[in-house]
């Protein structure tokens, strides 16, 4: 099931994040830095050092901004090899994974490279990714029930896991426990299933939303999680099938990434990146400029998770 996203710009609101955190210029750095900047028109807004990532399907791009300001312009732009872009991540050393709809691709983007370093060829369209500690990537194809598991560097899954319906989330916790969300064949709303490394077969966590995108895991293994039908995310603290806190978003939750400190939590969809504060679900900023429809949405440096 594909999941069609509007094209509504929306206003941005009115408050402003806090500042980018400092983070000191190394040589490596800057010519990274250049590799975002290069595609730029005339006075280009300050390098970017703490980045948001924006997959823009309508454009074939990712869109490149800074964290810590609301409504920014961009900073950036990746178009070579993007092809619908669903969701995206960026790993701990700045690696930018995209996974391509309509391409039946994923694109792997070292650190300030514009070009992919390494292209894969999935056995159907990847609608998300995630790449654990250990480098396995994760690639969720949701009309053929699977997700394929990669060994870093590799373009053919060493593993592949069947999924008891359309899987449209892939994330691991600190353990290195995979985590799928998925549509059910049988119930025909979304639950999530927790695979120890390497396994074959999960364990259902015990809990449904009624049409699940992504899902990710904060650094206290509290799984979070967004119903598209209900446009609301919710907060499953471990072993628990009642979440501690849910909160409303503007627009199906689909996509979306915590930042490093599991401050803020950035939610794509409706022509906007939408930011909340990741305890009270206040929204405390917006990204809109540049994007027509944001359809996933990764942070540099990420979550810890």
């Amino acid at each position: 099931m594909k999941f069609f996203r509007p094209v509504i710009l929306a206003g941005a609101a009115a408050l402003a994040l806090s500042a980018c955190s400092a983070t000191a210029t190394t040589p490596q750095t800057a010519r990274s830095e250049a590799f975002d900047r290069a595609a730029l028109p005339a006075n280009p807004p300050p390098a970017c050092t703490s980045k948001v990532y924006v997959a823009d399907y309508a454009r074939n791009n990712i869109e490149i901004y800074p964290q810590g300001v609301n409504n920014p312009a961009p900073c950036g732009k990746i178009s070579t090899g993007i092809s619908a872009p669903e969701g995206i991540y960026a790993d701990a050393k700045g690696k930018l994974y995209v996974a391509n709809y309509l391409s039946s691709s994923v694109t792997e983007y070292p650190r300030g490279r514009r070009t992919p370093s390494l292209t894969i060829a999935t056995a159907a369209p990847p609608y998300d990714l995630f790449a654990g500690s250990d480098g396995t990537l994760y690639v969720a194809e949701a009309t053929q029930n699977a997700v394929a598991e990669y060994a870093r560097g590799k373009t053919t899954p060493f593993q592949t896991l069947s999924i008891n319906g359309g899987p449209h989330g892939v994330a691991t916790d600190n353990k290195n426990n995979l985590y799928v969300s998925y549509l059910s064949n049988a119930d025909g709303v979304s639950h999530v299933e927790k695979f120890a490394p390497r396994a074959t077969v999960g364990t259902d966590l015990g809990f449904t939303v009624g049409f699940a995108g992504e899902v990710k895991l904060d650094t206290a293994n509290d799984v979070v999680i967004g119903d598209r039908n209900a446009d609301t995310l919710y907060v499953f603290p471990p072993g628990q099938t009642t979440p501690s806190r849910s909160f409303s978003i503007a627009g199906a939750p689909v996509n979306f990434a915590l930042d490093q400190a599991e401050a803020n939590i950035y939610v794509a969809g409706l022509g906007q990146v939408q930011i909340f504060n990741f305890q009270s679900g206040t929204q405390t900023g917006s990204i809109a400029k540049g994007l027509t429809s944001p359809s996933g949405v990764a942070l540099y440096p990420p979550a810890p998770y």
